[in-house]
């Protein structure tokens, strides 16, 4: 269930009075009002964004009970991942493991078979033969499941920095002040402050510094925009609830041959003991697209993996337009993002091994640097009138 966390509340009337008096129509509703509507009149305020406290409830209370910690649950989901991730088999998933029974309907669901995965590459008894750790991040299983060819090709050759790309990452580092110090004094130079005692961000720093005046300082206006954004409407957090920025998560599976591997913009809550107590948010500085609650299903499963026990919500909080998406995590979100996560980790491991990587036409075709060879993305190409606008990554 995704909630959108954005306050509904009534906005101001038109100018001119309040509503109008109609008589009703055909249909039921009202003339006026219809008309009003139809012209993009009838409340100046049609929803405002959450601030301070009104967010954080919205944040904690999700509509639904917190699930309890239920380690019976996710051993099962863990020996599942085991098994699977261990034989690199084809076809079906063994479903339950080691001839466990099911939950039963009151339990909530079992780990079924994992259909339509596609195989890994088997060294000899059956398990992957390379020794070191196969790491499955957010990042990659996304781009790998989108089209096996674009990740090749991107995972082995530099990202080209994008203004949105430079945007994203000093929001990041932005809001993790706030969270430390809480404040923000000049968005732009503690942004690249901060980005400068960050190896990684290394080649996207010297980028930015190398922009040409104008689009330096149209960088600039919309980070500061984001950031006022950010300090006027993001709650205070009491340390007692211990926010963490940034926090690496991992967990090992199949004999250390795998590691589920995330970084979380910010958790907050002590760890769990009878009810899941923590709370999971990812920050965006671009628009909002589908894929964002995936992502953030994968960070609830590697959490439960690792602690036992799943955060009791995923959340993304929009900086470009203060909207918050809530999802709140139950065992149905936790088994399909462990099917996802095989599908995706079999695809890995056959790119590793040299396998011939599977093209599938996508959203990334418009841009992807193996398309004047690649069938199926001419042939989505040629089906849009050879003009792709859409654009599959992004912060």
């Amino acid at each position: 269930m995704l909630q959108m966390d954005v306050d509904r509340r009534a906005g101001n009337p038109r100018e001119g009075g309040g509503r109008s008096q109609s008589t009703s129509d055909s249909h039921g509703g009202s003339r006026s009002r219809r008309e009003e509507i139809a012209c993009g009149q009838a409340w100046s305020h049609p929803w405002r964004p959450l601030a301070g406290p009104a967010l954080l409830e919205r944040l904690r209370v999700t509509g639904r009970p917190r699930p309890k910690v239920d380690p019976e649950f996710v051993l099962r989901l863990r020996r599942h991942l085991d098994a699977e991730l261990a034989t690199g088999s084809t076809g079906e998933g063994h479903g339950d493991v080691d001839g466990a029974p099911g939950r039963g309907p009151d339990a909530g669901p079992g780990v079924g078979p994992v259909s339509g995965s596609r195989a890994g590459a088997p060294g000899p008894g059956g398990t992957f033969s390379r020794p070191s750790p196969l790491v499955v991040t957010r990042d990659r299983l996304t781009r790998v499941l989108a089209c096996e060819a674009h990740y090749v090709a991107t995972e082995f050759g530099e990202r080209t920095p994008t203004p949105a790309m430079a945007c994203g990452a000093m929001i990041d580092v932005l809001l993790r002040q706030l969270v430390c110090v809480g404040s923000i004094g000049d968005p732009m130079a503690d942004g690249l402050a901060a980005l400068s005692v960050d190896d990684h961000q290394r080649g996207l720093l010297s980028w930015i510094e190398q922009l040409p005046p104008r689009d330096r300082e149209g960088l600039r206006a919309e980070v500061e925009r984001q950031a006022e954004g950010l300090q006027l409407r993001w709650p205070a957090l009491e340390p007692g609830w211990l926010p963490r920025t940034h926090e690496a998560i991992r967990a090992q599976l199949a004999g250390g041959s795998v590691e589920l591997s995330a970084r979380v913009d910010l958790a907050i809550g002590r760890p769990a003991e009878d009810e899941a107590s923590v709370a999971v948010v990812e920050i965006k500085s671009g628009a909002r697209r589908p894929g964002h609650r995936v992502d953030l299903h994968f960070y609830a499963l590697v959490e439960a993996v690792r602690s036992w026990a799943p955060p009791f919500v995923v959340a993304t909080y929009y900086t470009m337009t203060g909207e918050l998406d809530v999802d709140p995590v139950t065992d149905e979100l936790l088994v399909e993002a462990a099917r996802r996560t095989l599908i995706g980790a079999r695809a890995l491991r056959r790119v590793a091994d040299g396998i011939e990587p599977v093209r599938s036409a996508g959203t990334l075709c418009g841009w992807c640097a193996v398309l004047p060879e690649c069938g199926p993305g001419r042939e989505r190409l040629d089906g849009l009138g050879g003009r792709d606008t859409t654009r599959g990554e992004g912060r």
